[in-house]
């Protein structure tokens, strides 16, 4: 509606300016200018052949000035990208309950190819990404699973006498805000308890009792990955350790899409859990974009902290005295509007943490100002089973 006054308030210029330019021929009738009749008819239309071979100097149309506005967001957003080099911001907020927000941390954008708008859209789980799956997971073994048509799941065997065996099926999410009516793949191990909980967390990656080196870990899992989805499109985004007294150790490992050069960051993003054995789990949805664009640019990282600090009121960090940023980076994240609609959208994201072990340990919270809108996004993705 916008770019629609923009074109129409170009065309209404563009004519008064060409009114001006001609003196028609005019006469007073009962003390109002009217044009006058007679030869003026015939003179215009002499006058429009004469001309209507010539070029036209001026044309302006809708979809010219849409190509205008977008080329004008797209130089103001890489504006504000090349401005974000060797930027470093150094805030205290304070936040609800008491609680101190520092933010000591680099801007990053490194990588970034362009910022956009994107609709979210649901993607089907085939049976062909469910055959695929499973070759990738259990080899040769694929073939024995067994599909209970009544349950609508699939089984696999891995050791029958004490009940050791994988499940595979189609859920919906069990807990939290998610996409209504997304689909979330779920392979997994149904005989270890592999207790998920924050006390079983560990706070650094190297007290891992996984014998298995993390790049060996993540290669395996993309792998797996890359069966049912683009591997090229996924990234680790960041790696979880747990198995704290005594528990049986694993790790979680978080795969994002990447667009534009940004992870995306939605409700049901692919998780591994992997132990000694392997993969014991494994959930996920797939999906698909559609570009819509920005009709204006971007906040600056300045910009948003300014606006994080206006909504502090909202930032309970449950009795934390003190929380650390230390990283600001630009992301898609998917939000569902108050229309119900369900979008991709430019967020700056507040890491957690002093350091990448600490930003990895609080991966699941994310903590940022809607890019666009400045709204808050506060809350935990990831963490539903």
């Amino acid at each position: 509606m916008h770019k629609k006054r923009i074109a129409i308030t170009l065309l209404m210029i563009i004519c008064f300016l060409t009114a001006c330019a001609q003196t028609p021929n005019s006469e007073e009738r009962n003390g109002v200018m009217v044009a006058a009749g007679g030869d003026s008819y015939h003179d215009n239309q002499e006058n429009k052949e004469e001309t209507e071979d010539s070029p036209s100097v001026v044309e302006a149309t809708e979809g010219d000035l849409t190509e205008s506005i977008d080329n004008s967001v797209e130089e103001e957003i890489l504006k504000i990208l090349v401005g974000c080099a060797d930027v470093k911001i150094e805030r205290t907020i304070n936040a609800a309950g008491g609680s101190m927000l520092f933010i000591d941390a680099d801007v990053n954008v490194d990588g970034i190819e362009r910022v956009s708008q994107y609709e979210y859209e649901l993607a089907d789980i085939t049976e062909e990404k469910r055959a695929a799956l499973f070759e990738a997971m259990f080899s040769e073994h694929a073939e024995t699973a067994v599909y209970d048509e009544l349950n609508d799941v699939w089984t696999l065997d891995i050791d029958p006498e004490i009940r050791n065996y994988f499940l595979y099926q189609i859920n919906h999410s069990n807990g939290g805000t998610t996409i209504p009516g997304e689909l979330i793949i779920v392979l997994e191990n149904r005989y270890y308890n592999l207790y998920p909980f924050e006390d079983n967390r560990l706070a650094s990656l190297s007290d891992s009792k996984v014998n298995i080196t993390l790049d060996e870990v993540t290669a395996i899992c993309g792998q797996v990955l890359e069966s049912i989805t683009d591997t090229d499109d996924y990234v680790v985004d960041y790696v979880q350790a747990y198995g704290n007294n005594g528990r049986r150790p694993y790790y979680k490992i978080v795969f994002k899409r990447i667009l534009d050069g940004m992870p995306v960051t939605a409700y049901n993003n692919f998780i591994f859990l992997y132990d000694n054995n392997g993969i014991e789990r494994l959930t996920g949805s797939l999906f698909s974009t559609k570009e819509i664009g920005l009709e204006e640019t971007i906040l600056s990282p300045e910009e948003a902290v300014n606006r994080l600090k206006e909504q502090t009121a909202f930032l309970n960090f449950d009795g934390e005295s003190q929380v650390t940023v230390s990283k600001i980076t630009l992301e898609y994240v998917v939000t569902i509007t108050p229309a119900g609609k369900i979008l991709a959208t430019p967020v700056w994201r507040f890491w957690l943490g002093e350091d990448e072990e600490e930003r990895c340990f609080f991966g699941h919270r994310i903590l940022g100002i809607d890019a666009i809108t400045g709204e808050l996004i506060w809350e935990e993705r990831g963490q539903t089973m």
